[in-house]
This record gives structure tokens, sequence and C-alpha cells, in this order.
């Protein structure tokens, strides 16, 4: 045990997992958010007796240490495999991620649509599904992934253009990628590989706290509760000597023994001016999405039975629709659902100047025009209630190259300055698990140097 201070900055998923982490090796930090409550983009809130993600929603199957969490807090984990519907070439096919013979002659209609079945998509495919099988143990999000030794200058649209896949397999490909987090071609094929390996290669395993993710977060910060002040905006971190020695919070300065920065890549730079020329460049390559996200309490399923969602990857004004509690019973009351709208890339900037009616109506309209058959989605006014989330930096994704030079990020910063520690998303394989892992390892290096201080 030690008596050394440790301040945290930034109280989401990252800061929150040091906090925890430090309270387990018998250090009270201190984190200090600046926002009016903890959680970041894993916050959850509760309405009508709903349980409501305003953020992250699912984990993957090589979440380790979001797993790991999850068994530790008391939270029982609901695995799913996704059955979604696509909307492709002015009709709509379903799809479910099982690899086996028996499915895929079942789906043959739906393989057809999505590009897998013509000459040049079967050989396609089976270029990037070889490589993904002969890179699998390297397209993982696990606290100890090797993505980053994949992770070069090439995009994911060049990488496509390599392989030689056509453009109806691309959209399958990127498709629910483009939907979310932009244009995936732009990004780093490594991470994007990375996506798309998580469903394919796992036959799209998908597991969740079965409250939703938000109920991680709020364990977690019932766990530092003790350790937490919110509405704490820190203005920079107090850098002398070559070491981080405290933050400054209205003006005055809190002294530290340690520093852990647990804020978006983006931020970083301008809260730790000091910080060496490859670090900055290093995070200079770091880039967020933009999402909005309506949440819609109902009374019937908007969705055709056994569907957990409904894609459209060819039109970028429809909302990814989501029904969680076709997979997650206990978010919502006994005869009751949750009806998700996802948008991100340039329909979310868009949007998110907009009062929360109009949002909700422009994407209700827009998925209306397109729904499913058999599906139930309601009209504008209709509804046990609707929230609105609004998101300027949604999820990490990174131009090429991101994951390799953020990888020598830690050794830049104990060569320059003793007791900076940063943890994020970023920090990791982008991802929850990303953001729980960096913030882990981070509150155990700044433990350890207590630790040695104190010998």
């Amino acid at each position: 045990m030690s008596s050394g201070r440790v301040i945290i900055v930034g109280g989401g998923f990252a800061g929150l997992s040091a906090a925890y982490t430090l309270m387990k090796r018998g250090i009270t930090p201190l984190l200090l958010e600046a926002g009016d409550r903890v959680g970041g983009r894993g916050k959850g809130e509760t309405v009508d007796g709903f349980s409501l993600d305003m953020g992250a929603f699912v984990f993957t199957s090589t979440y380790d240490t979001a797993f790991r969490l999850c068994e530790e807090l008391g939270l029982t984990l609901v695995p799913s495999q996704m059955k979604f519907g696509h909307y492709r070439n002015g009709r709509w096919v379903t799809t479910t991620p099982d690899q086996s013979l028996w499915n895929f002659v079942r789906h043959v209609r739906t393989a057809i649509t999505m590009g897998f079945l013509s000459p040049s998509g079967m050989r396609a495919a089976s270029r990037v599904m070889r490589q993904m099988y002969r890179e699998e143990p390297y397209l993982s999000f696990a606290s100890d992934s090797r993505l980053a030794e994949l992770d070069d200058e090439e995009t994911y649209g060049e990488y496509l253009e390599r392989l030689s896949v056509p453009e109806s397999l691309r959209m399958t490909l990127g498709g629910p990628l483009k939907m979310i987090l932009g244009d995936p071609e732009l990004a780093g094929q490594a991470l994007m590989r990375a996506y798309i390996g998580e469903t394919m290669l796992s036959s799209g395993r998908v597991f969740m706290p079965e409250r939703g993710i938000g109920s991680l977060s709020a364990a977690l910060a019932a766990r530092c509760s003790d350790a937490t002040r919110v509405s704490t905006p820190v203005t920079r971190v107090v850098v002398e000597g070559g070491a981080a020695t405290g933050v400054v919070v209205d003006g005055e300065t809190i002294e530290a023994d340690a520093v852990i920065c647990a804020v978006p890549g983006t931020k970083v730079s301008g809260l730790i001016p000091e910080l060496p020329e490859a670090t900055r460049r290093a995070l200079g390559a770091v880039s967020y999405s933009t999402g909005c996200r309506v949440v819609i309490g109902l009374d019937h399923s908007p969705l055709p039975s056994g569907w957990h969602g409904a894609l459209f990857p060819e039109d970028g004004d429809t909302p990814l629709l989501l029904d969680r509690s076709v997979f997650l019973p206990a978010c919502a009351p006994p005869g009751k659902s949750l009806l998700d709208l996802l948008i991100g890339r340039d329909r979310a900037r868009e949007l998110i100047p907009l009062a929360d009616e109009e949002i909700k109506r422009e994407l209700l309209g827009a998925a209306r025009r397109k729904a499913p058959p058999g599906s139930a989605l309601p009209e504008d006014d209709e509804g046990l209630f609707y929230r609105v989330y609004r998101w300027e930096e949604a999820l990490c994704m990174g131009t090429p190259g991101m994951l390799a030079a953020l990888a020598n990020v830690p050794g830049q910063l104990a060569g320059h300055i003793e007791s900076l520690f940063l943890a994020g998303d970023y920090m990791g394989i982008p991802s929850v698990n990303g953001a729980l892992s960096s913030g882990e390892r981070a509150a155990n290096h700044a433990a350890d140097l207590l630790a040695s201080r104190a010998n």
C-alpha cells in the first residue's frame, strides 16, 4: 500500500478502469471528471423501467478485460448471435453470421445479393477469408492484441483494391462500418479488418451485460465514488523537472506523485504542452467518428420477428435500427421494446445542431421510407418516451499507421516525462475493451512506480 497520490484526468471507461485498478491495489486515487457524471461514451440511463445505453452497446468475443470486470462486479453477460436485415438493391435480405454449410445453403439468395457468389466476388471473398484465418491471432480486440504489428500506411480502401474486391462485396464488407464510423476506406486497413474479423471469425458472437453496457460504467462508478469529483475540468497537467507533478483546476494546482491522463486522444496535447514531439505526432493520427442516437421506448416490437436490427448500407441518411429488447430482454419491462436508431458520418454532423424532436422526426422518417416488411416502426408522435444522444467524438477511427505509432508512446513518455501515463481507447485497440485495458495498464504502471519509490 502506498500513500502517494495518483490523479486521473477523465472519467470515461479508461479513467474508471484505472481508478478501480488502483483501489484494488490499495491506492485511493483522485479522479477528476469535467462533466456532471462519469462514464463517458459508456454511460447509460434508466427511464420508466427501461435501461438505455447512451453510447457503446456491444462487446465482441475478444473483450477479455470487459468480460473479467463484469465477472468481478457481478454483471451477468448475455451472449447473442445477431440476425440482421439488409436493404440492398431495392429489397430486403436477412443474414446470420453462422458460417456452417447449412446456413450458407439457406441463404443462397442473400449471398448473391451481397456479392459473394459472382465469379469475382468468390475469388475476392476467398482471398479475404484466407488472409483473415492466417492472421486470426492478430485480428483481435483483446488486451494483449498484436494488431498494431499489422498496421501500416495502407488504407482499407487500398487493401480492398489490392485484393480486387468488387463493389457489391465492398459494400457488404464495409457498409455497416460506413453507417457508423464514416468512410472506412480512408481508415487504416488493420483496424477495419479487425472489425470485420470480429464478426466473421467468431460466427458473429457478441455479448452484453443483461442491462446494457451502461450498467458496467455504473458499477465501476459506484466502486470508485469515494475517489471521484465531477464537474471538475482540468485545464493543464503540470510538468516540472521531467515529471508530472500535478494538475491545474480553477487556476489552482493539485499536487500528485503520478498522473493518468484518460481523456480522448484529440484532447491530450492541449492538456500537456510538454509532450515529446514524437508523441504529439502519434496523437495527431487519432480521429473519431461523429454519432447521433435516438432511443424510443415502445409497447410493441418494431422490427420483424427475430430480427435484432436492420441495415441500410447503400444510404447515408437512413439510420441503423436495433431492437435491443430482442437480445437484452432485461432492458425493457415485460411486453415492451427498445428501438435504437444510430447514424454516423456526415449525416450525424448535420443532425447534431437540431432540436431533439427534429432529430427523432428526421431519423424515423428516413427509416419508415424503407421500412422492413412486417415491421411496426412508430410514427413521429408515438412511443412511451424518447431520448436523443449526440456524440461529437464517438468511435475512434484513426489513420493508417495510427496503431503502430501509438504503440511507441509509453516508451517515449518514460524517457521524457516520468510519472505521466496515458489511457484511452486509442492507447489499445480502439474499443471499449481497449479503453478498459489501457486504464488498467496505466494504473498498474503508476502503482508500480509508487511502490518503487516507497522502497
